[in-house]
């Protein structure tokens, strides 16, 4: 867990705001994602049966930006990076496009394995 602490940290020094100012959802950026998906890794990667609220309210806070390919595409790409940083398979997160589903709500979040390409 000092692990995963310490590289959101490193992320969210070196993390930078998106977006241009227009009415379009904003795009997440990394330390954005990695908080709300944070409290879902017992489910992702424990294989709890159920994800925390705490898990769900961070699914729900994403849903805002999930519902465009640019929102995606950096949810995506945010955990496929924090898996490397980690050190661990991709496919350890496969779990995560299940997230919605489990949580009750109706937004899809990409699927992450090895053949994942975060730009579909």
């Amino acid at each position: 867990m000092a692990k995963i602490i310490a590289i959101l940290m490193i992320l969210l020094v070196a993390g930078s705001a998106m977006g241009d100012g227009d009415d379009r959802p904003k795009v997440p950026y990394c330390p954005i994602v990695l908080d709300n998906l944070t409290p879902c890794l017992p489910y992702v990667l424990e294989n709890e049966a159920k994800p925390a609220k705490v898990c769900c309210n961070g699914v729900l806070d994403l849903s805002h930006s999930a519902g465009n390919k640019e929102g995606r595409q950096n949810i995506c790409d945010c955990i496929k990076a924090e898996a490397i940083l980690m050190n661990m398979p991709l496919d350890n997160f496969s779990k995560i496009s299940s997230l919605p589903k489990a949580c009750g709500l109706l937004i899809n979040l990409p699927p992450i394995s090895n053949n994942t390409d975060c730009s579909t």
